[in-house]
């Protein structure tokens, strides 16, 4: 979660988080945009890159 979070921070984007039971879930949407936009894939890319190491 930490390393996620730094990403998130760098790309000033902030998802929310659950972290229930050593499962955790982060929704990624930009509220902004009313939906996704590219920022939410590139965060998605890098947590799932993060998960993986």
């Amino acid at each position: 979660m930490a390393r996620v979070a730094l990403l998130a921070e760098k790309l000033d984007h902030h998802p929310d988080w659950q972290n229930v039971y050593n499962r955790v879930t982060i929704d990624l949407v930009t509220h902004d945009a009313g939906g996704l936009t590219v920022l939410d894939f590139e965060l998605a890319a890098k947590a799932s890159a993060a998960a993986g190491s």
